[in-house]
């Protein structure tokens, strides 16, 4: 039997994820390994001087990469109302979790990558507090697709950084260490955060023109009687 296609979006988002996911595994791995994972060319000296914030943000932000698809099932939506609330309120605080943390390492930890990389993560955080609370205000209100909405945006936010190494890693395989320079770090944080926001902003846009083409045909059809 063919897959739904209402599965598609939550499929690839959950595929998406699990990029995120898997760097945060083996950050928290190389965590535990003590001073043998300091040594790894992947550890940053300064998670294991001060390790409770990545911890956060890596445990926040995997429960949300592997639990917010389901959020944009609709099957689960309809049928087990209850779980995408109680789901949402989990999601609501892990999404707080790692958003705040990430701003406070993005203060407090050595700086690299310049000021453009400091504003990227600056303002990728904050899209993604704002929009999550916009979200959640607007379900308070009965404001389903304002909801929707806002829900997509952040969601975008929370996937830009498995978007920055879907094109940072073959980059990276292919060219080597003269790709790590301040600028392209920079340019890759606000590149992951544009491309995903982008591609949210024109669904969103398809389909007000479709629900717009839609109305406007049952008023003509309404208008013939």
């Amino acid at each position: 039997m063919p897959l739904d296609r209402s599965w598609f979006a939550p499929i690839l988002l959950l595929l998406l994820g699990f990029i995120s996911v898997l760097f945060g595994a083996l950050h928290l791995n190389l965590l535990g390994q003590g001073d043998v994972g300091a040594e790894h060319q992947m550890a940053s000296t300064h998670y294991f001087n001060m390790p409770v914030p990545i911890i956060i943000h890596i445990i926040s932000g995997s429960f949300f990469n592997i639990f917010v698809p389901l959020q944009f099932a609709k099957q689960i939506r309809s049928r087990w109302p209850k779980l995408h609330r109680y789901l949402g309120r989990c999601l609501l605080i892990c999404a707080l979790g790692f958003g705040f943390s990430g701003l406070w390492m993005n203060h407090f930890y050595p700086q690299y990558g310049g000021v453009l990389k400091y504003l990227g993560i600056a303002v990728h955080c904050l899209v993604l507090v704002v929009s999550l609370l916009l979200a959640y205000r607007a379900i308070r209100r009965g404001d389903v697709e304002s909801h929707k909405a806002w829900m997509m945006r952040m969601t975008a936010a929370a996937l830009s950084p498995a978007t920055q190494r879907l094109f940072i890693i073959p980059t990276y395989l292919l060219i080597g260490e003269d790709l790590v320079t301040d600028v392209v770090i920079a340019g890759v944080i606000w590149f992951g955060l544009a491309v995903n926001l982008g591609f949210v902003e024109w669904i969103l846009r398809k389909k007000k023109a479709s629900d717009f083409k839609r109305t406007s045909h049952k008023q003509v059809a309404e208008s013939s009687y």
